[in-house]
């Protein structure tokens, strides 16, 4: 998630908060190493995705026209 209010609304869909970078919790650093591992964990079958936990398969969209929320 881009911000912390959708990493919350979105619990289910997010697997990542980047929403710490902008409130000065986390540095870009940081959140990019969190990410790195997450994407390795996955890859490795020792975790799965917030959307594999649940059950949940939609398309990912890495390009939304939709104005943002």
């Amino acid at each position: 998630a881009t911000r912390t209010e959708l990493a919350n609304r979105w619990f289910d869909l997010m697997d990542i908060n980047a929403g710490t970078i902008a409130t000065g919790e986390e540095t870009i650093e940081e959140v990019g190493w969190k990410l790195f591992h997450f994407i390795l964990d996955v890859a490795s079958g020792k975790k799965k995705t917030f959307s594999d936990q649940w059950g949940l398969h939609n398309q990912l969209a890495v390009f939304n026209p939709a104005p943002v929320t």
